[in-house]
């Protein structure tokens, strides 16, 4: 048998090997993900929502609101978007919060990651974000607009940033005329998040063929979500309903890697959040 032929064969024995458990594996676990903006405007978006102050009273009603409906969940486990190094920060953070000695911050890892786990009566929640280059990824090799001016893509760019500011300008308009549920609403909505989605395979396109920085820069993207997504499945547990509370940008990757990996049982967020 030629030396082809004999990893054609290995390569489908073990195919058929993994399809025997992977297509008669069940979940083990439930998951929703809500996809919300920032509310402590970080601004480190290519085009950023400006949230006015949620420690005011009216939109402090409104994220209650928000809280109460996806406390109906029954979540066993809430993950957030914060760095897993800060970990033990976090773990005193939340417990000082919990007992009333610590005010929330404007955060929605806080306002609404906290503020469900505490009223849930859960003892932490999870620190789950990762932004870590791959190993030998220079900064520079994804830095697509220090490319533009040697590709000649800086008008292409320009009108790129034009269509992100539109869309960015429709989602300050909800957030301006509405409540936060329907903020969250409109983030987790399909049409967002196939705009998102549409957002990054143009990012994609920048660079050449010798030099697709857009590419890797996506691939960068891609794999910061893998490596939040492998700290949300390895801190998962049999019968878990994991809530994970995390900019809205991430909801395509993470929710796809969710249901690809057969782990969960997956929740749409409108579902939850239009609980009357």
């Amino acid at each position: 048998m030629s030396p082809v032929r004999t990893a054609v064969v290995i390569l489908g024995l073990f195919a058929s090997t993994l399809a025997g458990p992977v297509a008669a594996a069940s979940p083990r676990a439930e998951f929703l993900f809500v996809g919300s903006y920032h509310m402590d405007n970080p601004g480190r978006d290519v085009v950023n929502v400006v949230a006015d102050d949620v420690l005011g009273a009216k939109r402090q009603r409104e994220i209650e609101a928000v809280a109460e409906q996806l406390a109906r969940y029954r979540p066993t486990k809430v993950m957030i978007e914060a760095g897993a190094d800060r970990q033990p920060r976090i773990d005193r953070d939340y417990a000082a919060s919990c007992a009333g000695e610590r005010p929330l911050r404007r955060s929605e890892t806080e306002q609404l990651g906290f503020r469900i786990a505490c009223a849930a009566g859960l003892p932490t929640v999870f620190a789950v974000d990762a932004d870590d280059l791959a190993p030998g990824v220079e900064p520079a090799s994804i830095d697509y607009t220090a490319a533009l001016a040697r590709t000649g893509q800086q008008p292409a760019y320009d009108a790129f940033l034009g269509e992100m500011q539109v869309w960015s300008e429709a989602d300050q308009r909800v957030l301006a005329s509405g409540t936060v549920r329907e903020m969250l609403r409109h983030l987790n909505a399909d049409p967002w998040r196939a705009e998102n989605a549409r957002s990054y395979h143009a990012l994609a396109q920048f660079g050449s063929v010798d030099d697709p920085v857009g590419a890797r820069w996506v691939r960068y993207w891609y794999g910061r979500n893998l490596a939040i997504f492998n700290s949300i499945a390895r801190g998962t547990g049999d019968g878990d309903r994991v809530l994970v509370i995390y900019g809205a940008g991430h909801g395509n990757h993470l929710q796809q890697m969710a249901a690809d990996s057969g782990l969960y049982r997956m929740h749409a967020a409108d579902a939850w959040l239009s609980l009357p």
